[in-house]
């Protein structure tokens, strides 16, 4: 244990170049007395650290001092596809081995490359989480990632559409993070399956191993089914005339197919020609814009949206 911290300490000193006693105790969770101990047993190790006194004092390398002790461990070196996804590491319980992983990488960066990576991190950063929304909870999701992990076949209860809660046993393939939410792809009766997490009710690794494909792509795998999903509606075209204040949301519901035709930078109100997954989803989607938007065709939806505002209005009269 305590190895494991004089490590964290002196690649944290190699990376920062000074800190503070504080600094260190709270990243080491230790007192600062035991970080005094640890330094100066470092010092008799041989290790170069400087105490520097002062209000910006600590403790110091100098800065041709390098360890090599940065070899990954293996659940460090798990870690590092979650590199820049701090939030989805501590979702599956990473965080801790992938801060240890970022130190030692940082560590082992010669003294530009680790400047034009600081300098990188601190000018571009990766929110995959959309906005104005929570993360939907997922109990499950740590046993579903050890099934992933372990490549065993995993048993799920899942609620189907409707509530209906129902049991599944598939071959996990893999977990993807798409726009704030978990899906687990699999495959079931030999024909692949994506769940989302959140609805599933219990997960349960097997002691039989799952049949996973040799040279399984994930990412292409996953591209491939979003497709799918995307382009399986049949799409309806509907006209509208749009205020430019309400462009940005159109171009949110609206088909993907159509997307690029809303122009959400537009300061005048513009007539667009945009695909809708059918009749329904174009109803509620454009009831939502509120008066911004005027439907122009087809006229059953026009004759629709004006019987469902006039519906609205009766009500809150």
């Amino acid at each position: 244990m305590r190895a494991s911290r004089l490590l964290s300490l002196l690649l944290h000193l190699q990376v920062r170049g000074q800190v503070t006693g504080p600094e260190l105790a709270a990243r080491l969770q230790v007192s600062e007395r035991t970080v005094q101990r640890d330094v100066e047993a470092l010092a008799a190790a041989g290790i170069p650290i400087r105490s520097v006194r002062g209000p910006a004092g600590g403790y110091s390398l100098p800065g041709g001092y390098r360890t090599r002790l940065t070899g990954l461990g293996a659940a460090e070196a798990q870690a590092l596809a979650f590199l820049g996804l701090s939030g989805a590491a501590e979702a599956l319980g990473l965080s801790d081995q992938l801060d240890a992983a970022q130190h030692k990488l940082w560590a082992a960066l010669s003294g530009d490359a680790r400047e034009h990576a600081d300098r990188s991190a601190q000018r571009f950063h990766l929110d995959p989480v959309r906005w104005y929304g929570s993360a939907e909870p997922t109990p499950a999701l740590a046993g579903v990632a050890e099934a992933v992990w372990l490549d065993r076949r995993l048993r799920l209860r899942y609620a189907a559409r409707g509530g209906t809660a129902r049991e599944r046993v598939v071959d996990p393939l893999g977990l993807v993070l798409a726009a704030g939410d978990w899906y687990l792809v699999a495959r079931r009766d030999g024909a692949r399956r994506t769940y989302r997490i959140s609805r599933v009710l219990g997960a349960q690794a097997l002691d039989e191993a799952a049949d996973r494909p040799a040279g399984y792509d994930l990412a292409a795998d996953w591209a491939d089914a979003r497709s799918q999903l995307e382009s399986r509606h049949e799409l309806v075209t509907v006209t509208v005339l749009a205020d430019p204040a309400v462009l940005p949301g159109l171009h949110r519901v609206v088909a993907v197919a159509g997307q690029h035709l809303v122009d959400v930078a537009a300061t005048e109100p513009v007539r667009l020609e945009v695909p809708f997954e059918g009749l329904a989803w174009a109803a509620t989607a454009l009831l939502g814009l509120g008066a911004g938007i005027e439907v122009l065709a087809p006229a059953s939806l026009r004759e629709r949206l004006a019987a469902e505002a006039r519906a609205v209005a009766d009500r809150y009269r």
